[in-house]
């Protein structure tokens, strides 16, 4: 993979996590605040936004990539991919249900059900998070 296409790649998912947060205000806006898990999912994703783009900041300055079959870069970007499009469609869900409920109890309700799928989700983006930033690390020493 060609520092191109890992930057392009890198920039593509920092934009979704970036579009995660922004679905996230949404959804604070209408519930007035967001309970404690969901303020933690994304403080997650957040985090993982400035290290995606200090991912791309550090690929573009490097001139070749280490052998992408033995790095793990390409791997992690797939998953951070994929948790955040889960994610997404979560609290999409989740706002939904708050536009549309008459009721707050229904939406507190719907709430607590997402809890076990969000801290999964927040596990996993911790994870990844972790594991860029050792790659960050490793890089710059």
């Amino acid at each position: 993979m060609d520092p191109l296409s890992v930057t392009a790649s890198v920039i593509a998912i920092a934009t979704l996590a970036s579009q995660v947060c922004t679905t996230f205000g949404e959804l604070r806006s209408l519930c007035g605040s967001l309970p404690g898990r969901l303020a933690a999912v994304n403080n997650e994703v957040a985090d993982l936004e400035i290290v995606l783009y200090e991912i791309a900041s550090l690929v573009e300055k490097r001139a070749a990539l280490p052998d992408s079959e033995q790095s793990p870069l390409p791997h992690l970007l797939k998953q951070a991919n994929t948790k955040l499009y889960e994610l997404e469609a979560i609290v999409a869900r989740l706002r939904t249900s708050c536009r549309e409920a008459r009721y707050p109890l229904a939406t507190a309700n719907m709430l607590r059900k997402g809890q076990g799928p969000l801290k999964s989700l927040q596990e996993d983006l911790r994870s990844i998070k972790c594991n860029l930033n050792i790659l960050l690390g490793a890089s710059n020493s």
